[in-house]
């Protein structure tokens, strides 16, 4: 049973259909994404921009900060059966920074042993690494 999901989206489509435990707005945080050099038209899921995305000052602690905090969350759940975290990750487009934090929320957390499942509402690209 995948215990955590994430979801990437763009806040210029709307916010995420489903309430999430944790809702990361990153517009504020990150850089603009012509700043990225040849960005366009490639995704977070690029290992080009990925590495942009995650050399990024902060990006790290953000990661590993999320990343902690739904463990945290999966631990304190009373209920074993309802044992699932949602986290929700945004900028503005949903397809550069929010994908590329996504994916490594991810892949920490299923470093540490917990089971992770990512979904990227603007580029249509389930990515389940």
């Amino acid at each position: 049973m995948v215990r955590v999901t994430i979801t990437s989206f763009g806040y210029v489509h709307g916010t995420p259909e489903e309430p999430a435990d944790v809702t990361l707005d990153i517009r504020r945080h990150v850089l603009e994404t012509h700043q990225i050099p040849d960005a366009e038209p490639r995704t977070g899921l690029d290992p080009d921009i990925a590495s942009a995305v995650l050399a990024a000052s902060g990006v790290a602690r953000l990661v590993d900060n999320t990343a902690l905090l739904a463990a945290g969350l999966l631990e304190d759940v009373a209920d074993a059966r309802a044992r699932l975290v949602k986290i929700a990750v945004g900028d503005a487009r949903g397809v550069h920074w929010s994908v590329g934090i996504a994916e490594e929320i991810a892949r920490v957390l299923r470093q540490n042993g917990v089971e992770a499942e990512v979904g990227h509402r603007e580029i249509k690209a389930p990515h389940t690494s």
